[in-house]
């Protein structure tokens, strides 16, 4: 998933005309999937969405839509009110149950917008 237009359509095509070096990229990266035996299929996500690209490039930086509960506060609550079976409303950085659901595609999640 990429946030960058151009950057899919390379991929999508497995190449392109307007860079040589973006077009020799992208025959590489699909050459060594050919090898590995995957298949390989670039989704264009919005900026906004793009949340865990924008943690991984700005590690120092605050990612404004990450909330969440301290752990304690989380068991606090579950003892209370019973534990749910499904996290909703995460990320794949925040989820606090192995069975989630991500507001964009994430193959370890439950379910994905």
């Amino acid at each position: 998933m990429s946030d960058n237009t151009t950057v899919v359509a390379y991929m999508n095509c497995q190449g392109g005309t307007e860079s040589l070096q973006l077009c020799q990229l992208a025959v590489q990266i699909h050459e060594c999937a050919v090898l590995n035996l995957v298949m390989l299929t670039a989704r264009f996500i919005p900026e906004k969405q793009n949340i865990v690209v924008d943690n991984l490039s700005r590690r120092t930086q605050i990612v404004g839509s990450e909330w969440s509960l301290a752990p304690q506060i989380v068991n606090k609550v579950w003892t209370l009110w019973g534990s749910p079976t499904i996290d909703l409303f995460v990320t794949s950085l925040n989820w606090k149950l192995p069975i989630y659901c991500f507001p964009v595609p994430d193959p370890a999640a439950a379910f994905s917008v």
